[in-house]
């Protein structure tokens, strides 16, 4: 089994990632694994680039870069940085707020009931 060697505050495997060429965003990746490289302090990391078709690619990189540093590659400007978790921390849209009780408030049906009652006309008994 190989060893995966990071510190915490790098990406770490399952990470999806925004990739920037040239100053512009480009292509999602997925980072598939991360190993130490035969130079020190430098990462083999396996990226799934999120394309059609999908393409694997494994690129070495310092930790920094992974953590959103700017490198280069062949005299072209690149960065990578994270995308946030799904439902992650964005503050509601204003238009959809809605009231939510608070934890150990009552709800009462009654009035609901009443009102489908209503709306249903005499019961069975004919009252």
């Amino acid at each position: 089994m190989q060893q995966l060697w990071y510190t915490c505050s790098m990406r770490s495997v399952g990470d999806v990632i925004a990739v920037y060429i040239d100053n512009k965003p480009s292509v999602y990746a997925r980072v598939e694994a991360i190993a130490p490289d035969i130079k020190p302090h430098w990462f083999q990391v396996r990226l799934l680039f999120l394309s059609f078709p999908p393409q694997e690619t494994t690129w070495i990189l310092r930790e920094e870069y992974l953590e959103g540093s700017p490198f280069t590659m062949k005299d072209i400007p690149v960065q990578i940085l994270p995308l946030g978790k799904p439902g992650g921390e964005e503050p509601p849209s204003p238009r959809r707020k809605r009231k939510k009780p608070s934890p150990g408030e009552v709800v009462s049906f009654e009035k609901f009931r009443k009102k489908k009652k209503h709306e249903d006309g005499p019961g069975e008994d004919g009252a």
